[in-house]
């Protein structure tokens, strides 16, 4: 469940209404001027934090029992653990900012993470992409997926995996779209509550 948050698939809306002006007005902004997308640091941790936080609770806190979610976002959301996360060899988070230095989205990978049956061949892990609700539908998504594969290729990995929880079908079909397939299972622990993963992959080559 860790990986495919809030995303976007990047296509426009069909009618009239003012939340899809809206989106079609994010989705023209972001086509004539795409934020970067930049390594975060120690300096951005606060900041990191609080996004990775709330994106999480808008994409499953809906989805899952409330005392076992709290107890997961209580010991998961910290400055020290994203700190550690960072130092872990391999790691790396970027972050995408509006041009004002607003946090809109980010992205963690981990290089030559490898998963069951590919063992054999150099990895990239994508291990969190998540984008702010009001940023959804603007190609972000599908902008740092493209990124994390460009990744990939810099370091020679053969694979780019990922975990999707299997009760988000919108999440799967997105990655489905973009090259991925099912290769395993894993089980993700939300507090005390074990839950089945789908674990996906695409050839970097592809």
């Amino acid at each position: 469940m860790e990986v495919s948050g809030t995303f976007d698939s990047g296509s426009i809306p069909l009618g009239t209404t003012n939340l899809g002006c809206l989106t079609l007005f994010r989705q023209l902004f972001f086509c004539f001027f795409m934020p970067e997308i930049r390594i975060a640091n120690f300096d951005d941790l606060p900041v990191l934090v609080a996004l990775a936080e709330r994106t999480f609770r808008d994409a499953w806190q809906a989805d899952n029992d409330p005392v076992e979610f709290e107890q997961y976002c209580i010991t998961s959301f910290t400055i020290d653990q994203f700190r550690d996360e960072m130092l872990t060899p391999g790691a790396t988070f970027y972050l995408v900012e509006d041009e004002s230095g607003v946090a809109l989205a980010y992205l963690k990978l981990i290089a030559d993470r490898r998963a069951e049956t590919l063992e054999n061949d150099i990895c990239l892990q994508i291990e969190r992409i998540y984008v702010l609700q009001s940023n959804q539908s603007a190609g972000l998504g599908a902008r740092l997926l493209a990124f994390a594969v460009q990744k990939a290729q810099e370091i020679g990995a053969v694979w780019i995996w990922l975990s999707v929880w299997q009760k988000s079908p919108r999440s799967i079909a997105f990655y489905k779209k973009n090259g991925f397939e099912i290769f395993g299972v894993e089980t993700f622990m939300v507090g005390s509550d074990p839950q089945p993963d789908w674990l996906m992959k695409r050839s970097v080559t592809q």
